[in-house]
C-alpha cells in the first residue's frame, strides 16, 4: 500500500510587514511554513513601489488558475504584457518566458473567435459584448507591445465592436459593455468623438459601474478632451466611494475591488491629475486585505494598477541577506532554502516600504467540509444504484460519482465544479450520466447542462451557468473505474463562483483503498 496526497489545492496566507526607512526590516525563516506538509511549502517575498499589492502572488495565482475560458485566458496573459520580469522572478519563465505565454494566449483566444468577430467564453460564440471588448482590449495592448496579431482576426474583432455599438440599445442603468467597447475603439482610433461626448454628457448617470465611467473617461483622454475626461474620472471615484458589493451576479464579471483597480489603472495610464491615485491605491489595498479569495478579473486589474502605479516610482534600496539590492525585490523562497538559514531584508532608503510575504503549500490538516452560499455532497453508487463507500473498491470495478449542489438561495452565477480523483481511479465514461442511464437511479435529479466540461486524467471539471430562475439544487454524475491497487488520499470536491469566489463549498477529504482485481 502507498499513501498518496494528490491534487489537494494549496492554501495561501498573505501578510504585510512595514519596513521603516533607514534600516527597518524583517527576518524570514522556515517557521512560516510550519503548518504545511513537508516539501510543499514556499514563500513569495515582494518589496516594490506597488505598496501592499502582492504583485508576484497575484501573477502566480493567475498562472495557477487551472481553467481556460476566454475571460480567464485573457486575465492570465494581460498582466504579462507589462510584468515579464515579475513573471520570471517567481519562476514562471524557467522553461517558457512570458512572451511565449502571451503568444499561446493569443492563439487560444483566436480559436474562440466566431466569423462575426466576437468571442465565446468556452468556444467560438457571440453575444457578450463586454467579453468581446475585454479580449479585444488584450489583443490591442498585445499588438502595441509588439506581438503579432493576424490582421484579419484583429480587424474582425474591431469591426465587431463597431457594429455592435451601432445597434446598441438605449439604457437607463447599465452600459458596462458599451463603455468598454468605446474605450477599445478609442484606443484603436476608431471611436467617434461625438459618440464619446454624447455618452459622457447624456449617459453619465446611467452607467452602472465606476469602471464603465472610467473607461469613457480614458477614451476621452486618448482623444485629448481632458476637461470631460477629468470630470468623468471624478464621477467614477465618487461612485466607487458609495459602492458596496451586493453579492449579486454582474454581467461584466466585476466587483467593487475590480472596479477600483480598473479605475486606478485607467486613470494612471491616462496621466489624469483629477484623482489622488495613492489614496485610491490605499483603498484598494484595504479591500484586498479583507478578501480571502479573489477572482481572475480582480487579479488582472490589480496587476495592471500595480504596473501603472510603479511607473516612475523611485526604486527601493534594500539589503537582502547582507547584500545591497537596488530595485524591486520579487523572490521565491523554497522550504529547503529557509531551513538552511533565515533571510534578512532591510530598507536602506529614505521612505517607508511594505514587504508582502505570501506563504503557500498543502496544509498538514486538510480544510473541513463546508461552504458559504453553497453546499456540495459527493457520493458513490454501484451500477445497481446502491450507495457504497469507495474504500475497498476492487480493481476494475466501476462506480457512479454523484455530485449534489445546493445553493442557499436561487441566484445567477458562473460556477466551476472541480472534483479531483483519488490517484487509483480514472474516469471511465467521458459523458455525464442522466437519470435512466444506470439501473436503479431513476431518482437522480439530473441536471444541469454544463457550459463546458473536462474529463482530465486526474479530475473532473464542469463550468455551470445558472440563472436566478434555476432551482437551488442540482446534480451531476459521471462514471469512474478503479485501476491501481493501493491506499490513496481522496481530495475534496469544490464548487465556487468564478467572479464572486467567496461563494463556494467543499466536501471533506478522505482515503480510498483499491484492492485486488475483480474475479
Amino acid at each position: 500500500t502507498l499513501p498518496v496526497r494528490s491534487h489537494e489545492p494549496p492554501v495561501v496566507r498573505r501578510s504585510v510587514v512595514p519596513l521603516e526607512p533607514g534600516g527597518g526590516g524583517l527576518e524570514i525563516d522556515a517557521d512560516l511554513l510550519s503548518d504545511m506538509e513537508p516539501g510543499t511549502g514556499s514563500l513569495l517575498v515582494s518589496v516594490s513601489g506597488a505598496g501592499r499589492l502582492d504583485v508576484p502572488g497575484l501573477v502566480r495565482a493567475l498562472d495557477r488558475f487551472p481553467f481556460g475560458c476566454a475571460e480567464q485566458i485573457t486575465s492570465r496573459a494581460l498582466p504579462l504584457l507589462y510584468l515579464d520580469e515579475v513573471a520570471l522572478s517567481v519562476g514562471l519563465g524557467a522553461d517558457e518566458k512570458a512572451p511565449g505565454r502571451v503568444r499561446d494566449a493569443i492563439s487560444s483566444l483566436l480559436a474562440k473567435q466566431s466569423s462575426s468577430g466576437g468571442f465565446g467564453l468556452w468556444g467560438p460564440g457571440r453575444g457578450d459584448l463586454w467579453l468581446d471588448a475585454y479580449v479585444t482590449d488584450f489583443l490591442t495592448r498585445a499588438r502595441e507591445q509588439g506581438f503579432e496579431i493576424p490582421s484579419v482576426a484583429f480587424d474582425l474583432a474591431i469591426d465587431n465592436l463597431h457594429n455592435r455599438l451601432a445597434y446598441a440599445a438605449d439604457f437607463q442603468s447599465g452600459g458596462e459593455d458599451v463603455a468598454y467597447a468605446l474605450y477599445v475603439l478609442a484606443r484603436n482610433g476608431r471611436a467617434a468623438i461625438g459618440d464619446l461626448r454624447y455618452y459622457a454628457e447624456a449617459k453619465l448617470g446611467a452607467f452602472a459601474t465606476p469602471m464603465a465611467k472610467a473607461q469613457v473617461a480614458a477614451a476621452l483622454a486618448l482623444y485629448g478632451d481632458r476637461p470631460r475626461s477629468d470630470r468623468l474620472f471624478r464621477a467614477a471615484q465618487e461612485m466607487l466611494t458609495e459602492q458596496t458589493d451586493s453579492g449579486l451576479w454582474r454581467p461584466d464579471y466585476g466587483s467593487v475591488l475590480r472596479d477600483g483597480a480598473a479605475l486606478l489603472a485607467l486613470a494612471a495610464e491616462a496621466g489624469s491629475s483629477a484623482l489622488d491615485l495613492q489614496a485610491l491605491a490605499s483603498r484598494g489595498e484595504d479591500l484586498l486585505e479583507r478578501s480571502v479569495y479573489t477572482s481572475t478579473q480582480e487579479q488582472a486589474w490589480l496587476l495592471l494598477a500595480a504596473h501603472a502605479l510603479g511607473e516612475g516610482t523611485a526604486e527601493p534600496r534594500l539589503s537582502v541577506g547582507g547584500e545591497i539590492h537596488d530595485g524591486s525585490l520579487h523572490r521565491v523562497l523554497e522550504e529547503a532554502q529557509l531551513r538552511a538559514g533565515p533571510l534578512a531584508i532591510r530598507n536602506l532608503g529614505d521612505r517607508r516600504l511594505d514587504a508582502v510575504v505570501t506563504a503557500s503549500g498543502i496544509p498538514l490538516a486538510p480544510e473541513p467540509a463546508g461552504g458559504d452560499g453553497y453546499e456540495i455532497e459527493r457520493a458513490y453508487y454501484d451500477l445497481e444504484g446502491r450507495r457504497v463507500e469507495p474504500s475497498g473498491t476492487a480493481q476494475g470495478e466501476r462506480l457512479l460519482v454523484v455530485l449534489s449542489v445546493t445553493a442557499s438561495a436561487k441566484r445567477a452565477a458562473r460556477l466551476i465544479l472541480d472534483d479531483p480523483l483519488p490517484a487509483g481511479f480514472e474516469i471511465d465514461n467521458p459523458n455525464l450520466i442522466r437519470a435512466g442511464d444506470v439501473k436503479g437511479i431513476d431518482w437522480l435529479g439530473l441536471v444541469e447542462t454544463p457550459a463546458h466540461k473536462e474529463f482530465r486524467a486526474e479530475r473532473f471539471v464542469a463550468a455551470i451557468d445558472r440563472s436566478k430562475k434555476d432551482p437551488a439544487r442540482f446534480q451531476i454524475a459521471y462514471l469512474v473505474r478503479a485501476v491501481s491497487p493501493g491506499i490513496f488520499n481522496h481530495p475534496a470536491a469544490t464548487l465556487f463562483d468564478m467572479y464572486r469566489p467567496s461563494l463556494r463549498a467543499r466536501t471533506g477529504t478522505g482515503r480510498v483503498e483499491v484492492v485486488g482485481a475483480l474475479r
